[in-house]
C-alpha cells in the first residue's frame, strides 16, 4: 500500500493552479501572478505585432492571468488601480500611449473611437459582483446555501454579508460621458460626433490599422492634443513660452496649425502628404483600365506623367492646354476616356 505524505506546516500543494495548504497564500500568490501578468506583457509589447493586435493580444493571453484569481484572492481597488496604473506606464516605456493622453479612451471600444484596453480593476469588479449573484440566486439549493452560510469573509464575495457593497463597473456609455466632459482631450470626442462627420468611418482605422503601436499611441496623442507645441506648452502647462511657430515664425503654434496651416511646410511637407494620396487613386484608375500589371505599395509606386491605351489616356500632374486662360491648369490627375468620349478631371485635398 502506498503512504500518503502529509505536509508540514510550510509545505503546499497547487490546487486550481494556486499554492495552498491549510488556506492559499495570497501574499505569495499575488506576487507570483504579478510577475507572469507583467512578463506577458513586455513580450507582448515588444513583439512584431500591429498595435491593434497588441491590444487583442493583451485582452486575450495576458489578462486572463489575473482573471482566474479574480474570486479566490482578496484584490483591493487600490490594489488593482496600481495594476492599470503600471500597464498604462509600460506602455509608455513602449512608445505606445503618451502618458499625457486621456486614460478614458484606452478603455472605450475601438468601433467607438478608443484603444479597446481591458481595465483590470473592472474586470475584477464585473468578475466579483457576477459570482456573488451566481451564489445567490441558487442559495436554495443544498450545497450553495452551506457555502454562502459559511462566507463570512472567507472570500473577496462575502456571501453572508447583507451589507456588501456592490464594486463600480463603467459601461462604455459612463467613460464616454467622463472623456467628453475633459477641456482637452474631450474636443476630438465632440468632433467626433459632429453634426456632419461619419463617426463610424472616421475610427475604421483604429480597429482594422495595421499601424505600429508606436504609430497609433502617437495619431491618439495628436487626436487628445497633448503634443507639446509651443501654443500646449503655454496655455496648458503655462511655462511662460511664446507662442510662435517655429518653422514660419507667425504666432499660434497650435496642432491645427501644424497640421494644416504652416506656410513652411506647404511645399514640402503638406505637397508629400498630398501626394502620397493621390497616387493611392492614380494607381487604382491604371489597374481599373488596364494601364498597369499589378498592385504596387502606395510608397513605392511612382506614377508616370502619361499612360496611354487604344481607349484611354492617363495624365498625372501635367498641365492642361486651354482655350481660354486658366491659371490653375494643372490637375492632380485627367482620365480621357475615348470609349465614352469624357474627360474625368481630378483633384486632390486633404483638409485638416
Amino acid at each position: 500500500p502506498s503512504n500518503i505524505k502529509t505536509l508540514s506546516e510550510a509545505e503546499t500543494y497547487r490546487y486550481l493552479g494556486m499554492s495552498q495548504n491549510i488556506g492559499v497564500k495570497e501574499t505569495d500568490m499575488k506576487q507570483s501572478v504579478r510577475e507572469e501578468f507583467f512578463a506577458r506583457l513586455t513580450r507582448v509589447l515588444k513583439s512584431s505585432l500591429s498595435g491593434a493586435n497588441k491590444v487583442r493580444a493583451y485582452n486575450g493571453w495576458v489578462i486572463p492571468v489575473l482573471l482566474y484569481t479574480f474570486g479566490v484572492l482578496r484584490w483591493s481597488q487600490t490594489e488593482l488601480e496600481a495594476l492599470d496604473r503600471k500597464v498604462r506606464t509600460t506602455m509608455t516605456l513602449h512608445r505606445m500611449h503618451h502618458p499625457k493622453s486621456s486614460v478614458m479612451r484606452l478603455y472605450i471600444p475601438r468601433k467607438a473611437g478608443g484603444r479597446g484596453l481591458l481595465s483590470v480593476k473592472t474586470m475584477h469588479n464585473r468578475e466579483i459582483d457576477s459570482l456573488r449573484t451566481y451564489f445567490l440566486e441558487k442559495r436554495d439549493e443544498g450545497l450553495h446555501r452551506e457555502v454562502i452560510e459559511c462566507d463570512k469573509g472567507f472570500t473577496p464575495l462575502s456571501l453572508a454579508k447583507e451589507d456588501w457593497r456592490k464594486p463600480e463597473v463603467l459601461s462604455t456609455s459612463q467613460r464616454e460621458a467622463v472623456w467628453k466632459e475633459k477641456e482637452l482631450h474631450g474636443r476630438f470626442f465632440k468632433a467626433l460626433h459632429g453634426p456632419y462627420v461619419n463617426t463610424k468611418t472616421s475610427v475604421h482605422w483604429l480597429q482594422f490599422g495595421d499601424l505600429f503601436g508606436e504609430t497609433e499611441g502617437f495619431v491618439c496623442a495628436i487626436q487628445d492634443q497633448v503634443v507639446k507645441t509651443n501654443n500646449y506648452r503655454k496655455h496648458i502647462l503655462k511655462d511662460g513660452t511664446e507662442d510662435i511657430c517655429r518653422a514660419c515664425r507667425h504666432p499660434g503654434e497650435s496642432l491645427r496649425h501644424v497640421l494644416s496651416g504652416c506656410s513652411a511646410l506647404a511645399n514640402t511637407e503638406y505637397l508629400h502628404r498630398h501626394n502620397q494620396v493621390a497616387k493611392i487613386l492614380h494607381q487604382e484608375l491604371a489597374l481599373k483600365y488596364g494601364l498597369a500589371n499589378e498592385r504596387l505599395p502606395y510608397y513605392k509606386y511612382e506614377p508616370q506623367p502619361v499612360l496611354e491605351s487604344d481607349s484611354v489616356r492617363l495624365y498625372w500632374d501635367r498641365s492642361i492646354i486651354t482655350d481660354r486662360t486658366v491659371l490653375a491648369n494643372k490637375p492632380d490627375i485627367v482620365v480621357m476616356d475615348r470609349a465614352l468620349s469624357r474627360v474625368f478631371s481630378v483633384d486632390v485635398t486633404i483638409p485638416h
